[in-house]
């Protein structure tokens, strides 16, 4: 009996670590092996770029956690150093693969797009995203500059 306790602690110490380590996780991997996802929790959170090109440096905040309806999202561009860009030509899409879509059981449909638009911030290098999203799931946000620093991202999000 002695034998036995020694490894059920160690494991059950693993089990704990393990459970604790994954209790804080933000992102949640999308059922058609998609990239990650970010499932923004909390008001304020900031998403980093799945993928991105150019120079100029584009992050992302959620003003709450995304959900089906009206959403609002805040795009910051920077230059390298940090410093805001007055970029004028900002463009966005909100889309649903085909993938997803069909794991969603709408195959056939293609890709889903949904009705987004763009508008300057408050400061310099800020825009403002408003988004109404048909569908829960897993969506793309796919951002363009163009201007003295071309650049472009794609943020993967998850929507509840």
């Amino acid at each position: 009996m002695k034998f036995f306790k020694l490894p059920l602690i160690v494991v059950s110490s693993l089990g704990v670590s393990l459970l604790a380590s994954c209790s804080n996780a933000q992102q949640v991997n999308s059922p058609v092996n998609n990239p990650p996802v970010l499932v923004a929790k909390a008001a304020g959170a900031q998403v980093e770029p799945n993928t991105h090109t150019g120079t100029a440096r584009i992050t992302l905040k959620t003003a709450a956690p995304l959900k089906m309806g009206k959403n609002t999202l805040m795009l910051t561009v920077t230059d390298a150093k940090g410093k805001p860009l007055a970029a004028k030509n900002v463009t966005v899409q909100m889309v649903m693969t085909a993938k997803e879509m069909k794991a969603m059981g709408m195959d056939g449909m293609g890709a889903g797009t949904a009705k987004t638009q763009v508008k300057p911030g408050a400061k310099p290098g800020t825009f403002e995203v408003q988004t109404s999203l048909p569908y829960r799931g897993n969506w793309e946000l796919n951002v363009s500059v163009k201007g003295s620093q071309p650049s472009s991202a794609v943020f993967n999000l998850a929507v509840k």
